[in-house]
């Protein structure tokens, strides 16, 4: 009987264990101690293959990114807004774990591999294309964050 319960509640770690993995990560960037400070950075070296949802606000308008590391090791940025879907509340996108995101708007569900790429065309996150790694820091300019402010005025402004 002892050994049963141990199988069980072994069995039961392993799964909150997995869960957990499957988790999103997210942080917000810092603009340091002076608030006029508007480029975004954040560390390089906290990226993985897994995607990290940055938040970040501008101009008083709430912004987040997605950022990871190819399997190449080479940083990839995306705003965490559809491209197709932009404008809805619900043009965002989820991680649900197996490498793959999904749209709340649409429910798409694509691989990460397209994330922060050229070639990531349609119901995506909008690629970012223009930032700098600079040892480990990750900066997005104050121009690049000023001319997409907009695709997030209505974001994830759901009426409860």
């Amino acid at each position: 009987m002892k050994r049963k319960w141990s199988v069980l509640l072994f069995l039961l770690l392993a799964a909150v264990m997995l869960a957990g993995c499957a988790a999103q990560t997210e942080k917000t960037a810092d603009a340091g101690a002076d608030a006029n400070i508007s480029t975004l950075t954040f560390s390089a070296a906290e990226l993985t293959r897994e995607p990290t949802f940055v938040d970040w606000t501008q101009d008083g308008t709430a912004m987040q990114l997605i950022a990871r590391k190819d399997d190449a090791g080479a940083v990839r940025l995306a705003f965490n807004t559809c491209q197709s879907c932009g404008g809805s509340p619900y043009a965002w996108f989820e991680y649900l774990g197996n490498n793959t995101l999904q749209c709340q708007n649409c429910g798409l569900i694509f691989g990460l591999n397209t994330v922060g790429t050229t070639k990531a065309a349609g119901c995506n996150p909008v690629t970012i294309t223009e930032f700098t790694v600079d040892g480990d820091t990750v900066t997005v300019p104050q121009s690049v964050l000023a001319a997409n402010v907009q695709r997030f005025t209505n974001w994830k402004k759901i009426e409860q």
